[in-house]
């Protein structure tokens, strides 16, 4: 008996010993060297989903409609905790079109890791923006291009306004190559991609940003901008709190 016992407690021991080794294994089976990450813009009005031809009131309390909105992201790099590019994707270039409802693309083949931060710019790059005969999202028949010398509409929203002496048309075209602008988000939680194939990125957009700060615009005053002062309103405004948040899932 006192043999039999001795044993079953060595056989006891050594499973606990070899129990991390079966974890480990396991884990290591389950890990996955790269996933792919959808990232989805959500553009908002006042924290809500944003809907076309539907009455908004500006920060400066003009009321008007969006009939046309979108926008290029492009340059997309993931960084870890320490501010490190672990990430960069290759031909990154994407047009955000709430017009079409198409605000999502894929990062293929992230590596696996932990990743803090996520950078990107608005607008084209000088290095392809004054190339008009490009493929996907950059293709001229997507109308974001002036000609060859302006280069590419970073941001365009077309639409309608009333406001307290004017109504009319608000066009607001805003490109050339100096309001090319990069941000960098932190992710409110880590993007820790070990063994889901699949993973997710949600962005959010304020467009009531466009019009607030530093400078309120007033569509009486300002409802046009395609280059010059009123285009430049428009740029230091988005680089302040249009981009809001960005959510891993």
């Amino acid at each position: 008996m006192k043999y039999k016992y001795r044993s079953l407690m060595a056989k006891l021991v050594l499973f606990a010993a070899m129990a991390p080794l079966f974890s480990a294994c396991s884990d290591e089976e389950d890990a996955v060297a790269e996933a792919d990450v959808a990232v989805q813009f959500q553009n908002l009005v006042d924290g809500q989903p944003i809907e076309l031809n539907k009455t908004y009131t500006s920060p400066a309390g003009d009321t008007y409609q969006v009939e046309d909105y979108k926008y290029y992201i492009s340059n997309i790099k993931l960084l870890d905790a320490s501010g490190n590019v672990v990430y960069t994707e290759p031909e990154s270039y994407h047009l955000i079109n709430q017009t079409e409802e198409k605000t999502a693309f894929t990062l293929a083949k992230v590596p696996a890791g932990k990743y803090s931060k996520i950078e990107f710019s608005l607008g084209v790059d000088a290095a392809h923006n004054h190339s008009t005969d490009q493929p996907g999202d950059l293709d001229p028949s997507n109308d974001m291009v002036w000609n060859w010398d302006t280069g590419y509409k970073f941001l365009l929203l077309e639409g309608t306004y009333t406001g307290n002496t004017k109504s009319g048309g608000l066009i607001f075209h805003i490109g050339h190559d100096a309001n090319y602008k990069t941000f960098t988000l932190p992710l409110q939680q880590p993007l820790d991609i070990r063994t889901s194939p699949a993973y997710t990125l949600q962005i959010s957009s304020e467009l009531n940003a466009l019009f607030q700060s530093p400078h309120l615009i007033d569509f009486d005053e300002l409802n046009t901008a395609m280059g010059g002062e009123a285009a430049l309103k428009i740029v230091e405004n988005y680089t302040t709190d249009f981009f809001q948040q960005a959510i891993a899932k």
